[in-house]
């Protein structure tokens, strides 16, 4: 018997990803014109409390089944990676309320860009898994290395220019925390694609 489409949980992945996808745009247009910090941070809350539910659908479902579409461990880690992506960028967001951060520096603007693409490229490697189409997941598990790789070269060009000249101490501490949550979200993103090669290689 075939499952509902909602109760699929490669259909609640997918749903998940996009998600995040929605978070990170939402977050991305946010900082072009960043006013409210407030809201900014409440909105992309939002956003995550809807993936919050999608993950407890996956594991409620996981418990609720007995056969499997793939390994039990792997269902249960690739949901929880991915709520992780989501629970980055929102701290991420939270800070710039926290701090009351109204003046985006540049660096932000090309992390923020590189993490867009990260989430995109999540996204398309899971529709892949939801088609069992094996084969063309690692062009994107590929690309979000490369990301990751991108996010880590930001992370220290990022750093230096905070460090550089005479920086005003409480700039370099909120900055600081923003740059370290920023380049965790690329990371996270990598760990799902990790954990996408790995059952790739397990089921192909």
């Amino acid at each position: 018997m075939l499952m509902n489409k909602k109760r699929d949980f490669f259909e609640l992945m997918v749903q998940a990803s996009e998600n995040i996808e929605i978070a990170a745009k939402s977050f991305s247009e946010g900082l072009r014109d960043l006013h409210d910090p407030e809201k900014f941070a409440e909105n992309i809350k939002i956003i995550e409390e809807h993936g919050d539910q999608l993950t407890h659908d996956i594991i409620h479902l996981l418990n609720a089944t007995y056969m499997t579409p793939i390994d039990r461990e792997d269902i249960f880690k690739i949901a929880v990676t991915i709520d992780d992506v989501l629970d980055a960028i929102e701290a991420c967001a939270s800070r710039f309320d926290l701090f009351m951060i109204t003046h985006i520096p540049s660096p932000i603007i090309s992390f923020t860009a590189n993490i867009v693409e990260c989430t995109t490229e999540m996204t398309e490697a899971l529709r892949k898994l939801k088609k069992r189409d094996f084969r063309t997941i690692r062009p994107h598990v590929l690309r979000i290395n490369e990301l990751e790789n991108e996010g880590d070269k930001l992370y220290r060009a990022a750093m230096k220019s905070l460090f550089a000249g005479e920086p005003n101490p409480l700039d370099v501490i909120k900055y600081k925390e923003i740059y370290e949550l920023l380049e965790s979200v690329s990371d996270k993103c990598e760990d799902v694609a990790d954990l996408l090669e790995s059952v790739v290689m397990t089921n192909s």
